[in-house]
């Protein structure tokens, strides 16, 4: 096992008995909406002949985890944010206890660069169930896996394979692994995926790195066909509590077409839970709205960003039709379904009269709930490199990350006054444009002068918690 783990031998290592064939997924925090890779690679190993455990590192023991199962393979699946708790976590066990090592998510595919201080035997870029199958079989026959496309070893970097052209031809995936050993079981809503792959390049966004990855390999956005995504939303509300369900697709759907037509005469009959999801509002229209109505849609995702036109399209490249913004935000209120519209503020370029006007768009659009986040410059995004060329990042910031979007802006281009009165639009601007004239008028002048405070905090979480439980989410 030992040659295993270190892995560049490929000479005379006998295949593992079945007995001996586990697979241990580590992630560092399991959210509201299971961890969705885990269960697809889980399905993949399964497929095997592997058995397959789940670490949650802030709630499991993962020392005793490894003492007790043994496992062959233990499979990271780490973003940004839970990186350093992961390799950490890594490290320490490697120290003690012999297997070999993956880890694949966002920060393998974004931050390659991280593979030689992280200790890992591999990494996995890119959609990753077709190169964990194959790194399985290696581990498994005591083969070198060195030369398998999608991964980074100490002997180089292999190119990415095409995408998966059928989804459908995936497994189902294990949804157990992450449900029933974990509080998600119990939660009434469930998050599901109806497609793959997201059209637009927004330059906040790592789908621009995607497409960059993926050049010429395979069509980019691809669909589940309706009667699997059906299947596997059939699959989990048979075993576990399903009072809401959530696409977490990047945009579910852009256009009123034969497969919506098609979800939504099977999700309204043998469904029949209301359900929330992601669209794109230059693509709204009333042929889409109705369908979605009929399939029993509850709430949707949209994005505004920027009431500035300019600050949309340049920087943070949007490429959206020029449409009634408020016009077509009434338009979904009209169908009865309710709306979540997220805000970027401090955007660079962006005045502070672009991030006020969010409020009065908020009103005239009759937003359900008007989101609110902080601009951050992720590393290795467009906008990242915007800001780097222009000197707009803190020397604090060298590799932003997510973290910060729930934060005051630390982008070099707003005084402090600026940055104060855009975090006090984040913290009450959704409760502003509920005030009736002229309260919100006063709103607007309190959180120009007032800095943000306990009470500003307070309020803002008690109206995110109301309106995520009874509006966007049906909880």
């Amino acid at each position: 096992m030992k040659e295993v783990a270190d892995h560049n031998s490929a000479t005379g290592i006998r295949g593992f008995s079945l007995t001996e064939k586990k697979v241990l997924f580590v992630i560092a925090q399991l959210d509201y909406a299971d961890h969705i890779a885990v269960p697809y690679l889980s399905a993949i190993a399964r497929q095997r002949g592997w058995q397959t455990l789940l670490c949650v590192l802030d709630s499991d023991d993962f020392e005793e985890i490894l003492e007790k199962q043994k496992p062959l393979v233990v499979g990271y699946s780490a973003n940004v944010i839970g990186f350093d708790v992961i390799r950490n976590a890594h490290l320490a066990a490697n120290r003690k206890h012999t297997f070999t090592s993956i880890l694949g998510g966002p920060q393998a595919t974004f931050s390659p660069e991280t593979f030689e201080q992280s200790g890992m035997d591999a990494y996995c870029i890119g959609e990753g169930e077709d190169a964990f199958g194959e790194f399985l079989d290696r581990v498994d026959q005591g083969q070198s896996f060195d030369d398998i496309p999608n991964l980074i070893t100490r002997n180089g970097s292999n190119p990415v394979r095409s995408l998966v052209r059928n989804l459908d031809s995936l497994p189902l995936p294990d949804r157990d692994i992450t449900l029933s050993h974990s509080y998600l079981k119990d939660t009434p809503k469930k998050t599901f995926y109806a497609t793959r792959g997201c059209p637009y390049k927004c330059a906040y966004c790592c789908n621009n790195l995607y497409h960059e990855l993926y050049r010429g390999k395979g069509q980019f956005v691809r669909r589940f066909s309706v009667e699997r995504i059906i299947a596997e939303i059939e699959h989990v509300k048979s075993s576990y509590r399903t009072d809401f369900v959530k696409f977490g697709d990047d945009c579910f759907a852009l256009r009123a077409d034969p497969w919506l037509e098609e979800f939504a005469e099977k999700y309204s009959r043998r469904i029949a839970i209301p359900f929330n999801c992601y669209l794109r509002l230059d693509t709204v229209d009333d042929d889409l709205l109705k369908l979605l109505k009929m399939a029993g849609c509850y709430s949707v995702h949209l994005s505004v960003d920027s009431t500035s036109k300019h600050v949309r399209e340049k920087v943070l490249k949007r490429n959206m039709r020029d449409i009634d913004i408020e016009g077509t935000l009434r338009k979904i209120h009209y169908y009865g379904i309710n709306t979540w519209v997220n805000f970027m503020l401090a955007a660079p370029e962006s005045t502070l009269e672009d991030d006020l006007a969010t409020i009065a768009m908020s009103k005239k659009g009759r937003v359900t709930y008007p989101s609110y986040s902080t601009t951050v410059p992720m590393y290795g995004t467009d906008l990242y490199d915007y800001c780097l060329e222009h000197d707009l990042l803190d020397a604090s910031d060298h590799k932003s990350d997510m973290t910060g979007c729930s934060d005051r802006t630390t982008l070099t281009c707003f005084s402090d006054k600026e940055k104060d009165i855009r975090y006090n639009i984040y913290l009450l601007g959704a409760f502003i444009s509920k005030l009736p004239f002229p309260l919100d008028r006063v709103g607007v002048k309190m959180i120009k002068i007032i800095p943000p405070n306990a009470l500003f905090k307070k309020i803002r979480q008690k109206m995110y918690i109301y309106y995520i439980e009874n509006k966007i989410f049906k909880l």
